[in-house]
């Protein structure tokens, strides 16, 4: 089979290759983060602020690794990489919903109120989101509450449930997640057709991802969502050089 590569090459109109690298390349957006990814945030804030850069040289890697585990400054390093080409590029797409926003109130101190600025910058960007961005998006139904959210019947009848929060109550689909702040995070997303959680705790969403995927969310984490962008940057960016070379030398003004 060809292979894209190969498809790119041959395509000489501009908009079929960029629809294509969208298409096959570009991971599933937007993303909700939940609240120990918004806490990972965070850390990577205090490093932009201490260092200027988050560290992911090879030495800063293994003290991290040594502090937080191989698995989790993996996690770091990766978002703080999403979040610094984010920032260069078309803007996050990242979202917060009311289940984050209320536990970042119980937290006290000064944990707490970086938390809620993180909050406040990422949902910020979200009310910035159009139509356009993300077709399929009920990003309203992220900041209501499910005892008031105007839920489609087919989306209730899909889950079994008779009213909106019944899905994340304790004895809906979610039932098997054990955490109740979990359990509303998935019913946010699934309300609000959102396809990723993005997570950096592998004790709550990441254990059960192979049952939230039937339902139509994955739940994935900072190192797996770098890996799948990081192919469909290089299309993006080989693309903008291909059609840099066709524009030819911009003329001098006279």
């Amino acid at each position: 089979m060809e292979s894209l590569s190969d498809r790119l090459d041959a395509e000489c109109d501009a908009a079929k290759r960029h629809l294509m690298i969208e298409r096959e390349l570009c991971p599933p957006e937007p993303q909700l983060l939940d609240t120990c990814a918004l806490q990972g945030l965070d850390w990577v804030d205090r490093q932009l602020e201490a260092l200027g850069s988050v560290p992911w040289d090879e030495a800063a890697r293994n003290a991290l690794m040594a502090q937080r585990g191989e698995a989790m400054a993996d996690d770091l390093i990766a978002l703080g990489c999403l979040y610094k080409e984010f920032e260069g590029r078309d803007g996050y797409p990242w979202l917060v919903c009311t289940v984050s926003i209320e536990e970042s109130e119980g937290a006290t101190g000064i944990k707490g109120s970086r938390l809620r600025e993180i909050i406040s910058f990422i949902r910020g960007h979200q009310e910035c989101i159009d139509a356009c961005s993300f077709p399929s998006l009920a990003g309203g139904l992220l900041w209501s509450d499910l005892k008031s959210s105007r839920v489609s019947p087919l989306i209730l009848k899909a889950l079994g449930v008779q009213s909106p929060e019944d899905i994340g109550g304790a004895t809906g689909p979610l039932s098997f997640l054990p955490d109740d702040g979990d359990r509303l995070i998935a019913a946010q997303a699934l309300v609000a057709n959102v396809p990723v959680i993005l997570t950096t705790d592998r004790r709550t969403f990441w254990n059960y991802r192979a049952r939230l995927r039937p339902l139509g969310v994955a739940v994935m984490r900072p190192s797996e969502l770098l890996h799948l962008y990081e192919p469909y940057w290089d299309a993006c960016d080989a693309e903008s050089e291909r059609r840099r070379r066709e524009a030819g030398p911009r003329a001098s003004p006279t």
